[in-house]
């Protein structure tokens, strides 16, 4: 597993053990030092995606500490400065010379899980917006279908403009791609474009966008794609609404305005006119955000464009991926063709790569198909039925302990992302997790 690792630096014990412990279950890899001394040793033992960094320390303060680091270019990582109620004004001073936050002792498990989380991500996605536009390949709409060809003439008219959008579609369509079509037709490479997803935020909204390092100023003058805009909760809408229609927002703890330059494209999977129906998600929202509206149609609608897919995904992925070339059968093509696809693009896409790394004499035959589209059913199916022969509590658990195991190698042993997905309290999770004896060491490891 590909642990973000972690650099705490405290000289109080209980506080450097305390962290270490609740960042470890978490599934984070951690290093500790007492003092300025100890953490240059851990710097050359192995640089950390995050520093947590205490002010107060009795060989050197954080802050100098900090510039130390700056001057001499050691660290790359974002920093995030700890500090007690009456050190809060230099923390504050502290994130005007580079340090991303800062968390107040005495410390909150929740704040402290929060904070990590958000840096880490930012950091990430600050590295992806800046190497986006050279590593991701960003193609057109594939086909020829009717359908398809309304989507190419709506967009001819969408790139011309600086309207807001909403994507709406099935899973698997090419939302995403198409978002970032948008903003490369529209902005080239001149100006960034930044991803939210609605679903990886839950506490401190407007603190999370409107920070200095947040998603509201690192969008500038370019686009911000908020995927899963279905999923924000009532109160989060409240806040973009009244944010959207001033077209300003105050920059989190400084006393600085700046006015909304950048579009909003929203994208959706469910149907926002029936949450709206159910006073779910606002009217006003929906309107102030799709300015303009683009309906993504499913393979489904545009059959007859599979096949082009196919060939185009067959011809791209031994370059992208560095896996073999085969060729694939007519026969084969048209069976494809007419299956149904519930992941749309992804799940034909996927589909491709695996037939084109079984070890087959020439092109892809029909009953290659036949066989990995039997496997694939075969596998559906028995892991929908197999808790049917148990009695109802056997089969509860038994399906919550699989449930929880899956989603555990999904988020990489995260117990915050885990409660996250399964939409349950961290404290209960813990519970449960007890309870089915599902080993966190064990799973990570």
């Amino acid at each position: 597993m590909n642990q973000e690792h972690i650099l705490i630096v405290d000289d109080e014990p209980d506080i450097r053990n305390l962290i270490s412990d609740i960042l470890a279950d978490e599934g984070y890899s951690v290093a500790v030092a007492a003092n300025g001394e100890e953490a240059n040793q851990q710097l050359t033992i192995k640089q950390p995606n995050l520093i947590l960094l205490d002010i107060w320390m009795p060989d050197i303060d954080g802050i100098s500490l900090m510039k130390e680091w700056n001057e001499k270019n050691l660290v790359s990582a974002p920093i995030v400065m700890m500090s007690g109620h009456g050190t809060v004004e230099t923390a504050v001073e502290a994130t005007k010379i580079g340090a991303k936050d800062f968390i107040e002792k005495p410390l909150s498990l929740a704040k402290l899980l929060q904070t990590v989380s958000d840096t880490l991500a930012n950091s990430t996605q600050n590295n992806e917006d800046s190497q986006t536009h050279n590593q991701t390949s960003i193609i057109e709409p594939i086909g020829n279908s009717e359908a398809i060809n309304r989507i190419k003439s709506a967009l001819e008219r969408i790139f011309k403009t600086r309207n807001h959008i909403i994507i709406s579609g099935e899973n698997g369509t090419g939302k995403y791609s198409t978002a970032q079509l948008i903003h490369k037709k529209r902005h080239g490479q001149e100006q960034p474009c930044v991803l939210l997803d609605a679903k990886t935020i839950d506490e401190q909204f407007e603190e999370k966008i409107t920070h200095s390092n947040g998603c509201f100023v690192r969008a500038e003058s370019g686009t911000l794609i908020i995927n899963n805009i279905d999923c924000l909760t009532k109160d989060q809408q409240k806040i973009l609404i009244s944010l959207l229609k001033h077209q300003q927002f105050t920059v989190f703890r400084q006393n600085t305005v700046q006015p909304i330059k950048f579009q909003i494209i929203g994208i959706c999977q469910n149907d926002i006119s029936r949450q709206m129906a159910k006073n779910e998600f606002s009217t006003d929202l929906f309107e102030i955000i799709g300015e303009v509206k683009l309906a993504i149609p499913s393979l489904q609608q545009r059959q007859e464009d599979i096949p082009e897919l196919i060939n185009y995904f067959v011809n791209t992925l031994p370059d992208i991926e560095q896996t073999p070339y085969r060729k694939m059968s007519f026969a084969a093509q048209n069976r494809l063709r007419n299956q149904h696809w519930n992941n749309n693009i992804q799940e034909l896409k996927n589909t491709v790569r695996q037939l084109q790394l079984l070890d087959g004499p020439g092109e892809i035959s029909l009953e290659e198909v036949e066989t990995l589209i039997a496997q694939a059913q075969e596998i559906q199916e028995t892991q929908s039925n197999h808790w049917y022969d148990l009695p109802l509590r056997e089969a509860r658990e038994a399906f919550e302990k699989d449930y929880l195991l899956h989603q555990l190698k999904v988020v990489e042993g995260r117990v915050g992302e885990l409660a996250k997905v399964a939409g349950m309290e961290r404290t209960h999770l813990y519970r449960k997790l007890r309870a089915l004896n599902i080993n966190l060491k064990e799973t990570k490891s």
